[in-house]
């Protein structure tokens, strides 16, 4: 039996993993469940990565180079994970190419898409198709305290809720619900307007510290460059968020930030930008065909005429003489 490793976040405090499982907050179909585990009042995701695999596209040319190297079964050969720096023996050996490590995940987006668990997607590309309406909600739309919420959540959407903890499940329920407070306890009730709120703020913070792998332009202008860390900061939530809610989120505005116009400048920017690149290439074509006659760019040869020697011919005339040396007949 082959030995497991999860590297585990320096926060996380645990022995032992009590791994459980929730469906994919986008709704996806193609995407697998996600792997989860509690340590103190947070929740972590487990996420895989292969060791030396190359992709499709590179596979032939991989092979010939020699630089990816498989088993018989087409996995990759053992991996191994250093742990000290100054003692190369402390580590260990994985059997396969496999690596699993952990990171935080915001319970919130799993609500999200228990909210949304109707609104089934094939893949991200619906969600740059034309907004269509949703109004089925799975979760009932009425004021509930927390641990009917949560039963709600076991019973209408997934057993794997009965794994998160109620003050784990409060916490999040406290950022995405209208509340009420009746007799000394708090009713909650999840509404696509506070979810869209609640990404809203999330997409600012994310433009504010884009990963360096987005590729933006250096060059924009700095209100077009505005615009767009928004529009990325959104499609960087797609991987997260169901259909409804991003479509929600890109035609929210508020006193503060504006996704609908922040899309549209940013669009349209693109858009004459790709106008005057066509222009400037016309004129590019315009210039260099400019003297060519019917697109011919060979040099016509010149003829050079040699001036013509008119010669004086001269009759041969008889003279008295020549009668002398005729024949005779």
């Amino acid at each position: 039996m082959s030995k497991r490793i999860i590297a585990l976040s320096k926060e996380c405090n645990c022995e032992e993993l009590h791994i459980f499982e929730l469906p994919h907050s986008t709704n996806i179909n193609s995407k697998s469940k996600l792997r989860l585990f509690c340590s103190d009042d947070k929740i972590y995701q487990i996420k895989r990565q292969m060791f030396s695999k190359g992709c499709a596209y590179n596979k032939t040319r991989d092979a010939s180079n020699e630089k990816y190297h498989y088993c018989s079964d087409s996995k990759p050969l053992k991996s191994g994970i250093l742990t000290n720096a100054d003692e190369r023996r402390d580590g260990w050996l994985l059997e396969d190419g496999y690596f699993e490590f952990t990171t935080k995940y915001d319970l919130c987006f799993s609500l999200c898409g228990a909210l949304f668990s109707k609104a089934k997607s094939q893949d991200e590309n619906e969600y740059q198709q034309e907004p269509r309406q949703f109004n089925e909600l799975e979760l009932e739309s009425r004021f509930l305290m927390t641990r009917d919420l949560h039963e709600t959540l076991i019973d209408n959407h997934d057993k794997g809720w009965s794994n998160i903890p109620t003050r784990i499940l409060q916490n999040s329920l406290q950022q995405l619900c209208d509340t009420i407070e009746e007799g000394g306890d708090t009713y909650y009730k999840m509404t696509p307007s506070k979810i869209t709120k609640w990404l809203a703020n999330k997409a600012v913070k994310v433009s504010r510290s884009l990963p360096a792998s987005i590729p933006l332009q250096k060059d924009l202008p700095e209100q077009v460059a505005g615009h767009a860390k928004l529009v990325f900061a959104c499609n960087i939530l797609i991987s997260l968020v169901p259909q409804p809610a991003y479509q929600n989120l890109i035609q929210y505005s508020d006193e503060e930030v504006n996704f609908a116009k922040a899309f549209q400048e940013y669009r349209k920017y693109l858009q004459d930008q790709a106008v005057k690149e066509r222009e400037q290439q016309l004129q590019i074509n315009a210039a260099m065909k400019v003297g060519m006659g019917n697109g011919n760019t060979k040099k016509k040869a010149l003829v050079t005429k040699r001036p013509v020697v008119t010669k004086k011919v001269t009759k041969v005339s008889k003279g008295a003489i020549d009668g002398f040396f005729s024949k005779k007949k």
